[in-house]
């Protein structure tokens, strides 16, 4: 899979760059420590964006750092996590927060083998916290960027939430280092327009040569 053969799929990279699709920032990206950034990701598993944000500082207040919450009562957290959804996920947090204590004085890792041995990080979390904690250059591959590069090539989506490896494949044309798209706004964009649900295709400025949208077209054509 290259550039060559879904040029479209490098212009619309490019064509995202230029807009700013989240209307409000989100708490942990206004201000940025990398434990911040691996407490919003843990808690961002199979959550939410906004129910996270709406809790994300009551709970990084109560637990300000990563030694804070490796000491954390089980209970207490249980309780803490239970707006979201969470009740049960409370032991991650603590054996991972634990783990990063034991193992790495209590910083966060910084290179992605590291990551995945933190108890509860698999490979798109490590990924995250790679890129909004430590700046690397790298393309988000959660759901729903996957979803997206699907709709937009036509590529099936193979597995339900992992993708294909087509699709994997064609992800480095979507880098801010290839057009310019942070993953803030690649994230942003797939979680606001191109949503799994009701995508909102007449908003999105890239529908033009999105095989999904042509697909749309031609079902309300044949009606």
């Amino acid at each position: 899979m290259s550039a060559e053969k879904f040029p479209y799929l490098l212009k619309a990279g490019a064509e995202l760059s230029k807009h700013r699709i989240a209307e409000t920032e989100l708490p942990w990206r206004k201000y940025r420590t990398p434990y911040r950034i691996f407490l919003a990701e843990m808690l961002l598993v199979r959550t939410r964006t906004d129910i996270v944000a709406n809790h994300f500082e009551k709970i990084a207040s109560k637990y300000p750092t990563i030694e804070a919450l490796a000491l954390a009562d089980e209970s207490e957290l249980r309780e803490v996590l239970r707006p979201l959804g969470l009740s049960k996920r409370f032991p991650y947090l603590i054996k991972a927060a634990r783990y990063i204590c034991d193992n790495h004085n209590g910083e966060i890792p910084a290179d992605f083998e590291s990551l995945l041995k933190v108890p509860g990080i698999g490979k798109y979390t490590a990924t995250a916290i790679l890129i909004f904690a430590y700046g690397q250059k790298l393309v988000p591959a959660d759901v729903n960027v996957l979803r997206f590069v699907s709709r937009f090539t036509g590529l099936e989506m193979g597995h339900v939430t992992k993708g294909s490896r087509e699709l994997w494949n064609l992800l480095p044309l979507l880098s801010e280092a290839n057009v310019g798209l942070s993953a803030e706004n690649l994230l942003d964009f797939t979680r606001l327009i191109c949503r799994a649900r009701k995508p909102k295709c007449n908003a999105c400025p890239l529908s033009a040569h999105c095989s999904y949208f042509k697909h749309v077209l031609s079902e309300q054509d044949g009606r």
